[in-house]
């Protein structure tokens, strides 16, 4: 892939003005030293502009062709509803900038795979934005887990529960032909994502999966399990939820070898050693807070890193989303047919 000129400014266009770009993105990219937001592109105007005028961006557009025709625009970073994705990502590389994709990547595998074959045609670096891959804690994990220190992982078994009337989530969420499916496009994509990477990428078989809807108001699936299993006989249980009848929300990871248990959220590290299970947890000194925040400005360092061509090997590439793809695309088949399904 062509980068950018090392040590050069980069022109930057965020498209979407929603929570993720206001509370997250534009902050940390107006406050990025290698980098310029020169324009905002959304079809709301009005919000535009007083987005806009909040971070002292100079331009604002409701097209994002006619913006990249009138701009010099390096890097896209696409905030917007998850069924832009693809239409966006395709108009910005076709004018030949790279592009940054708020998770989930497209509405299917097959969108994904647009993706990825324009961007090899054009030459531009895609990277999905998979914050929870950038977290202290969890690069800490994956440290451990690379190092064997749990031995070899058979089973894993995670949970990402909202609290019912907890959170306020934005209108679209609950429109399929928006969002493309409810809380497994939500909360599933990412940590079916989180998992996939932690355990190194492995190649995905069987999935059978289980959905069963909570708030009978939505159109869109609210409570999924899954069951998951690798080519190297490793099995992977999921639950999440966006109703679910608990006073909190409840985000939990546990990864078990065959010398060890590894638990996120907090972290927790436990080794068998000398015919004895010993605490062998590192100390953090960052709240769960921070850690999330601090997820988002590591993954935009790295993004900006790799375009200015500081680091050489891109995290959450494309290729990375059609793999998850595979997953989240048989899990909606296992929902809908009532069977397991084998994943080619």
């Amino acid at each position: 892939m062509k980068k950018t000129k090392k040590n050069s400014l980069l022109n930057a266009a965020v498209v979407g003005c929603g929570g993720i770009a206001q509370v997250m993105h534009l902050p940390l990219l107006m406050k990025h030293p290698d980098l310029q937001v020169r324009a905002i592109c959304d079809v709301d105007n009005s919000k535009a502009a007083i987005i806009a005028n909040k971070f002292q961006v100079p331009r604002v557009y409701v097209d994002i062709a006619d913006m990249l025709s009138h701009e010099d625009i390096d890097v896209v970073f696409i905030l917007t509803p998850n069924n832009l994705h693809l239409p966006m990502s395709l108009i910005s590389l076709d004018h030949g900038a790279h592009i940054f994709i708020e998770k989930p990547a497209a509405l299917s595998g097959t969108e994904v795979l647009r993706i990825k074959n324009k961007a090899e045609e054009v030459d531009k670096g895609v990277m999905v934005g998979m914050q929870n891959r950038f977290r202290s804690d969890v690069i800490a994990l994956q440290r451990f887990i690379k190092g064997e220190d749990l031995g070899d992982p058979f089973f894993v078994k995670a949970a990402w529960l909202h609290a019912q009337h907890q959170s306020v989530k934005q209108a679209w969420l609950f429109q399929k032909n928006v969002s493309g499916g409810g809380v497994v496009m939500d909360l599933g994509v990412q940590m079916i994502d989180l998992v996939w990477w932690l355990l190194g990428k492995p190649v995905p078989k069987v999935v059978k999966s289980f959905a069963y809807q909570i708030n009978s108001n939505l159109n869109v699936e609210d409570f999924c399990v899954s069951c998951i299993t690798f080519e190297n006989n490793l099995a992977f249980s999921l639950e999440i939820s966006w109703d679910f009848p608990i006073p909190e929300d409840h985000f939990f990871l546990e990864i078990v070898g065959q010398k060890g248990i590894a638990t996120l959220n907090p972290v927790k590290l436990q080794k068998l050693m000398h015919g004895q299970i010993m605490n062998i947890t590192p100390e953090f000194k960052e709240s769960k807070i921070s850690n999330f925040k601090m997820g988002y400005q590591n993954e935009i360092n790295h993004f900006i890193d790799y375009l200015t061509g500081r680091v050489d090997h891109l995290e959450s590439t494309i290729d990375d989303a059609l793999q998850v793809f595979k997953i989240v695309d048989g899990i909606y088949k296992s929902m809908k047919e009532n069977h397991e399904v084998q994943l080619s």
